[in-house]
């Protein structure tokens, strides 16, 4: 068969698998033969090229964040509670981010680092201004803030955030015995 009935063939699969005519996986089996492989490994590259693009510019957004979480602690002179209300706003946005998109394509754990990053440097800044560093609520929010690494690590079956969390736990309580 010569290439010009072979690109028109191609072209009518395309269609089919487009408009979902045909399931596909005979799509995609019509094309491979047809192609001779050669239609698939193009796909699979541009997909992957696309999901590096993707994840790309989300690690970048939560670096931002990450950055403007950092200047607006130490780096302005806002009230106390519009400093806590921001960086509760930034929590809570990239948590509800890593759970909605936790089943999609996204590289959803990038949102949960960040999400963890933040609600450290809040931790810290809320025990600094409300309890004056106080030793001992330091010590309390630092083992909340590993236990919800552990939950986290659990439940969306992260191993860094399980060991991540076992670690802090056990330097902590190590930190406090000696």
């Amino acid at each position: 068969m010569d290439d010009k009935r072979k690109q028109i063939i191609v072209n009518e699969i395309k269609m089919w698998k487009e408009t979902k005519m045909i399931p596909q996986e005979y799509c995609d089996f019509l094309l491979a033969i047809y192609t001779e492989g050669n239609e698939a490994n193009t796909r699979k590259q541009n997909g992957a090229g696309k999901s590096v693009k993707k994840q790309a510019a989300v690690s970048v957004f939560i670096l931002a964040l990450i950055a403007i979480a950092v200047f607006v602690i130490y780096f302005t002179e806002l009230h106390f509670i519009l400093q806590t209300m921001i960086l509760t706003a930034f929590v809570g946005c990239l948590l509800f981010l890593g759970i909605h998109y936790a089943n999609k394509e996204i590289f959803y754990p990038v949102f949960f680092v960040g999400a963890a990053i933040i609600l450290l440097l809040l931790s810290v800044f809320l025990n600094e201004k409300v309890f004056g560093n106080h030793r001992y609520t330091l010590y309390l929010l630092l083992f909340v803030n590993c236990g919800l690494w552990l939950i986290a690590g659990k439940a969306y079956k992260l191993l860094y955030f399980t060991l991540s969390g076992f670690l802090g736990l056990v330097i902590l309580l190590v930190s406090i015995v000696i």
